[in-house]
């Protein structure tokens, strides 16, 4: 059965797999490194126009390892999990410091990078250097829970444990590189999460799931994703030409990234009630303003929370003093990094206000 599997993925791969991606057959662990940040948690096509911006303007790890933080930050705008963003900038960097400019080629080494986990360093010691490591993610996961029928939950310490030495039983040797692009690109395109092509596929004759009826039910998790509402009403304090702003500092979502004056309230409120409330006038506690306009409410999807954002646009009679915010000219609001709600507050021209 495992004889099977891998001996038909390994031809799938090269008979019917036209899965085209740049970090594919490549082997500068530069930049299978980007590619493996960039797409932990995105979508490929969401990715691929990262990659080729961040591989365009920063071509090799000296390049990135030197770039100004607030530059890195607004180039990965859009991406989430800004916490990624930080740590491949300090692993760059440690890769210059520490490694001397050269990517270091051992799985264990790979590891001490900031932000790298054995998974990510298992398909990176993979690719560029054809280690024998098995790679394990959310495709990988799918495929092997259905071929082999495997019930126990892949979010569990159990299950990774299982599902990391049966990966790496079905490693053949000196062919680590393929057999796990190979793997991936089945789970994306055949093995797919939904509506897969169990009547196409080339391992249906010995699929357990297939031949059970369980693929809907495979693979197993146990932890159900709870979605939090988050509901932001953004103070956009303007005085001759100057706006307030400041950098994200807390242990939470969009860490080292810029927003205006925020109001978290606990549940959606009428905007243009905001006034009426005690955390706004302790923010605006002796500022005069004239309200300019109040946006719609704009949506963004992160894996555990959905933000509700809404912007009320404020002209100040007087120079404010807030403290924790800086006034930076409007015309170089795009010189920051900010969240993708609000850079698409910033870009929709359409609203008229700002």
């Amino acid at each position: 059965m495992k004889k099977f599997f891998t001996e038909q993925l390994l031809a799938w791969n090269q008979e019917q797999n036209t899965r085209t991606m740049p970090w594919k057959g490549i082997k500068d662990p530069y930049k299978i490194w980007l590619s493996e940040i960039i797409l932990q948690q995105t979508r490929v096509e969401q990715g691929l126009p990262y990659y080729e911006q961040f591989t365009t303007a920063y071509p090799t790890v000296q390049h990135l390892a030197a770039a100004p933080e607030e530059e890195v930050f607004r180039m990965w705008q859009g991406l989430g999990y800004y916490a990624r963003c930080k740590n491949m900038l300090a692993a760059a960097r440690q890769i210059v410091d520490t490694f001397q400019g050269q990517y270091p080629d051992t799985h264990e080494q790979i590891q001490t990078l900031k932000g790298i986990g054995p998974y990510t360093a298992a398909a990176i010691a993979s690719f560029a250097f054809n280690s024998p490591h098995a790679v394990l993610d959310g495709n990988v996961f799918r495929v092997l829970a259905r071929y082999f029928g495997i019930h126990t939950p892949v979010d569990s310490t159990a299950g990774k444990k299982e599902f990391a030495a049966l990966a790496q039983s079905l490693l053949p040797a000196n062919q680590s590189a393929v057999y796990n692009q190979s793997i991936m690109d089945f789970g994306a395109v055949v093995c797919k999460p939904q509506q897969p092509a169990c009547l196409q596929c080339p391992l249906s004759a010995k699929c357990v799931a297939f031949k059970q009826q369980l693929v809907a039910q495979l693979p197993v998790k146990t932890k159900k994703l709870v979605i939090k509402k988050r509901y932001f009403y953004y103070i956009v304090l303007e005085y001759k030409d100057q706006v307030y702003i400041r950098k994200r500092t807390e242990n939470d979502i969009w860490q080292n990234l810029h927003e205006f004056i925020l109001i978290e309230m606990p549940g959606p409120i009428n905007a243009n009630e905001l006034e009426a409330y005690t955390a706004f006038k302790e923010v605006m506690h002796n500022i005069p303003y004239t309200v300019q306009g109040i946006s719609p409410a704009f949506k963004q999807q992160l894996t555990h929370q959905t933000i509700y954002s809404q912007f009320i646009l404020l002209t100040a009679a007087k120079a404010p003093e807030l403290a924790h915010y800086m006034a930076v000219p409007r015309a170089r609001l795009n010189s920051y990094a900010f969240p993708k709600t609000i850079t698409d507050f910033l870009q929709n021209k359409s609203l008229g206000l700002f």
